[in-house]
C-alpha cells in the first residue's frame, strides 16, 4: 500500500484543528441543547408539583379541621367514659343499704323517709319510735353494724319517753357494705 501526503504539514494541523472545533463546537451545542431540554422539563414539573401541592396543602388543611374536630369529640367522649367509671367504681346500692337497715329495724319503729347522700356517704333516717328504749336498742344495732363508722342521734330525740320523732345520720363505710 503506497500513502500519498499531498497535503502540507501545517494545512494539515490546521484542518484537523478545524474538525476538532467543529467536533466541539457540535458537542457543546448538543450539550446546550440537551441542558436546556432538560431545564424547560424540570420548570413545567417543577409548577405542576407546585400547583398540586397546593392543592394538597388545601385538602389537608380541610382534613386536619375535620380531624380536630373528630379529636375533640373522641376527647369529650373519653372524658364521659371516665366520669361513667368513676361513677360506677364509687356506686353504692341503695338495695343494700335499705335491706341492711331493714334487717336491724326492731318491730317498734316505723320509719318515714331514708335520705342517701353518696357522694359525702352519709344516710339520714327519720321516723317514730314508740319508746325510747326501742330508739336506743335501733341505735345499738346500727352502731354493731361493720358497714356503718358513726351513728349520730341527737340528744333531743331522747327526751320523749314514748313516740320518740327521731332523725340518725349514718356516716357509711361503702367498702364494706
Amino acid at each position: 500500500m503506497i500513502t500519498l501526503n499531498l497535503i502540507p504539514a501545517r494545512q494539515k494541523t490546521l484542518l484537523k484543528n478545524a474538525r476538532l472545533y467543529t467536533t466541539c463546537k457540535e458537542a457543546a451545542t448538543l450539550l446546550f441543547l440537551f441542558v436546556a431540554i432538560i431545564s424547560i422539563m424540570l420548570w413545567v414539573s417543577r409548577y405542576y408539583l407546585e400547583r398540586d401541592l397546593a392543592d394538597l396543602v388545601i385538602a389537608n388543611a380541610g382534613n386536619i379541621e375535620s380531624n380536630e374536630a373528630t379529636s375533640q369529640r373522641i376527647i369529650a367522649i373519653n372524658q364521659k367514659i371516665k366520669l361513667t367509671d368513676g361513677i360506677s367504681d364509687n356506686f353504692i346500692s341503695a338495695r343494700r343499704i335499705i335491706e341492711a337497715i331493714a334487717n336491724a329495724l326492731p318491730e317498734n319503729i316505723a320509719l318515714e323517709t331514708i335520705n342517701f347522700y353518696r357522694q359525702q356517704a352519709i344516710l339520714e333516717i327519720t321516723g317514730t319510735a314508740k319508746t325510747r328504749d326501742n330508739l336506743l336498742r335501733f341505735k345499738n344495732t346500727l352502731s354493731a353494724e361493720p358497714w356503718i363508722k358513726n351513728v349520730d342521734l341527737p340528744m333531743i330525740n331522747l327526751i320523749d319517753k314514748e313516740n320518740n320523732r327521731f332523725t340518725i345520720k349514718l356516716e357509711i363505710n361503702p367498702d364494706r357494705l
